[in-house]
C-alpha cells in the first residue's frame, strides 16, 4: 500500500472519530433543550406572609398533570383568623352556616351559626374534640378521630373540601387546571369529575394565603349543590378568647 493512500485513509480515519466525539457531545445539550419546561405567562404572585413564598410555583406550567405536584408545594399559614360561608342546595332547599376560624398551631376554633341561631362552639385539636353550644356549662370531649390528623378533622367539622383531597384525586378524573383569579384573588384552580357521582368540583386556592379561598359543586345535570367562600383572612391574628372552654380553660395558654 502507498504512502499516500495511508494517508488519505489516516485522515478519513480522524475526521470521522472527531464527527462521533462531537455528536456524542452534542446530544445530551439536544435532549436537555428539548425537555425543558416552558415558563408559564402567569398572574404576579407575592410572598405569603409566613415567609413561604410561591417563588416554586412560577417553575412549572400549571395544569391538570402538574396541579398535584403544585399543590404540594403550598403550605397552609400556622396562625390566622378568617369567616367562610357553606352553602348547601337542593331542589326546593337551601342551608346557609356562617363559620368563624382561628387557628393556632395546629388548634383550630370554630364558631358555627347555623340557620337556627344557636351558636354552635368546636375546638378541634390534634388529638381532641370539644363540642357545646352557647350556655353550656362543660363541653362534650371526645377524640379528634381523623387518622391522628387534626387539620383534616377540622376541615371536615367546617363542611370544607379541601386541597388535600385533591392529592388524593385520579388524574384521570382532572378535567382542567390553571392559574386564575377569583374575585381579585391571584388562585391556583383545580376542576374534576366525581367517578361514583358524576358531580364536578372546583377549588380556587390563594397563592398569597396558602388557603382555599372558595370551592363550587355541581351535580351531574349542572346545578349548583354546594358552595364554600372565604372572607378576608387576617394571618398571623388569632384570638385567645376564641379557645377557652366553658369552664375557663385556654387551650392555647399554658
Amino acid at each position: 500500500m502507498s504512502t499516500k493512500r495511508i494517508l488519505v485513509i489516516t485522515v478519513i480515519g480522524v475526521l470521522i472519530i472527531v464527527a462521533a466525539l462531537s455528536l456524542m457531545l452534542l446530544t445530551p445539550y439536544l435532549s436537555r433543550e428539548s425537555d425543558s419546561i416552558r415558563l408559564p405567562d402567569t398572574p404576579p404572585a407575592t410572598e405569603r406572609p409566613n415567609g413561604t413564598g410561591t417563588d416554586a410555583l412560577d417553575r412549572v406550567e400549571v395544569n391538570k398533570d402538574t396541579i398535584q405536584a403544585v399543590i404540594t408545594t403550598i403550605e397552609r399559614p400556622d396562625t390566622y383568623n378568617r369567616d367562610i360561608v357553606i352553602e348547601s342546595f337542593w331542589e326546593g332547599g337551601e342551608v346557609t352556616y356562617d363559620i368563624s376560624v382561628s387557628v393556632v398551631d395546629g388548634i383550630t376554633s370554630l364558631r358555627v351559626l347555623p340557620p337556627s341561631g344557636v351558636d354552635k362552639r368546636i375546638i378541634v385539636t390534634p388529638d381532641t374534640l370539644y363540642i357545646w353550644y352557647r350556655g353550656d356549662r362543660s363541653p362534650f370531649i371526645g377524640e379528634t378521630n381523623s387518622a391522628g390528623d387534626g387539620s383534616r378533622a377540622a376541615d371536615e367539622w367546617q363542611m370544607l373540601i379541601t386541597y388535600e383531597d385533591v392529592l388524593r384525586l385520579d388524574k384521570n378524573d382532572m378535567i382542567s387546571a390553571g392559574y386564575t383569579e377569583y374575585e381579585g384573588v391571584v388562585c391556583v384552580y383545580a376542576e374534576y369529575r366525581s367517578q361514583l357521582l358524576g358531580n364536578t368540583m372546583t377549588y380556587y386556592i390563594s397563592l398569597d394565603l396558602g388557603l382555599v379561598v372558595a370551592a363550587e359543586e355541581y351535580d351531574r345535570d349542572g346545578a349548583l349543590i354546594y358552595s364554600m367562600k372565604a372572607g378576608d383572612c387576617a394571618i398571623g391574628e388569632a384570638d385567645p378568647a376564641a379557645f377557652i372552654l366553658p369552664d375557663g380553660t385556654n387551650l392555647i395558654e399554658g
